[in-house]
């Protein structure tokens, strides 16, 4: 389905002060006699000029500090786990799981995408959507938005469409995450956590009634001051949406379970308590946007599911570990992505021989 297009509204134009009919104009044709005007604007537009263009290289800069600062400390405790001669089965098990996870998130974004945009090669939609993934390093969640508004525009998908996607995906990942979480309540908190069940019904609800996520995403604007998203997307493709992101946060969830094993977890209790506790912490902090990824209140949210099958100590291991191994998979999966997404360079234009004399 292709978004249907506003054509944007044309401002009168309004003549800068000292610009306009002149009682006592210059006798000298073709002359201003107020060239202030045009210097001014020259000199306003210069800074943006100069940062659109510093922007290509200080974002990948801005995710490279934001990754280090992701691990920076943890390769100490990365460091025992892996030279215990047993743990190297569980840790790539554990980096194959989230990778996993990462693929199906993207697949969560592309079917937005294609369901509310035009027709995006998949190359280069990979690219768009891996470079703002690696933007989630970056403190704030503007980063990462502006990564996709810059490159789908130069695809030709339009800034509304581009909003609507990155506004729409973010609710189905949240929505998504705090309903798979629940499964970890009541070996968590027991008996008492019966609430939490309702966020799992409100997925379904909107699973039935996919019209219902574009009234929530409406609000969210409105919340957030800015326009509503001016287009939908299709039942269909809302319920494939929901399904993927459904998916990724069960798959994500076993390189947590891999590594409480390791760790000595019971295999069966642990099973639940990470895939839901994994996909509960990492939904809720994902709210936190003043921290990158999350960073810290991720950990703070795991420690209290991991508990319930790990003493402390352990616990706080695998809590670490887990963002080490999600860091190392998410920059591995993403790195790879960009590398095989790289434009194809056309082959120069051959030199025409010089005939001979």
């Amino acid at each position: 389905m292709t978004a249907p297009t506003t054509a944007p509204t044309t401002a009168p134009t309004v003549a800068p002060k000292g610009t306009g009919p002149d009682p006592t104009p210059d006798p000298t044709p073709g002359r201003t006699t107020d060239p202030q005007p045009a210097r001014t604007t020259g000199q306003e537009s210069a800074p943006r000029g100069r940062l659109r263009r510093a922007l290509p290289v200080l974002f990948p800069v801005a995710v490279v500090t934001g990754i280090g600062f992701a691990l920076y400390g943890r390769a100490g405790e990365l460091a025992a786990l892996v030279l215990r001669p047993d743990s190297v089965p569980y840790l790539l098990a554990a980096l194959v799981a989230n990778g996993l996870a990462v693929l199906l998130s993207m697949t969560t974004w592309r079917t937005l995408l294609a369901d509310l945009g035009p027709g995006v090669p998949g190359r280069t939609a990979t690219r768009i959507y891996f470079t703002s993934y690696l933007g989630k390093y970056v403190p704030g969640a503007v980063w990462g938005v502006l990564a996709q508004l810059r490159m789908g525009g130069a695809a030709g998908v339009s800034a509304p469409v581009v909003l609507a996607v990155f506004l729409l995906n973010l609710i189905v990942a949240v929505l998504t995450g705090l309903a798979v979480g629940p499964i970890a309540a009541p070996w968590t908190i027991g008996a008492e956590a019966w609430w939490l069940v309702l966020p799992g019904a409100v997925t379904v609800a909107f699973a039935v009634r996919p019209g219902l996520l574009h009234r929530l995403a409406a609000s969210a604007a409105r919340l957030a001051r800015r326009p509503a998203p001016a287009t939908r997307a299709s039942d269909r493709g809302m319920r494939r949406a929901l399904a993927s992101a459904t998916a990724s946060w069960a798959v994500g969830g076993l390189h947590l379970w891999a590594l409480a094993v390791m760790l000595g977890a019971p295999p069966l209790t642990a099973l639940p308590v990470c895939v839901g506790g994994f996909a509960l912490a990492t939904a809720a902090a994902s709210l936190v946007v003043v921290l990158p990824d999350g960073w810290g209140a991720r950990e703070a949210l795991l420690l209290l599911a991991l508990t319930a099958v790990l003493p402390w100590q352990e616990a706080t291991a695998v809590a670490v570990a887990s963002r080490v191994v999600c860091t190392l998979s998410e920059v591995l999966v993403g790195g790879a992505a960009l590398l095989l997404t790289l434009p194809r360079r056309s082959a120069p234009p051959a030199r025409p021989i010089p005939a001979k004399d």
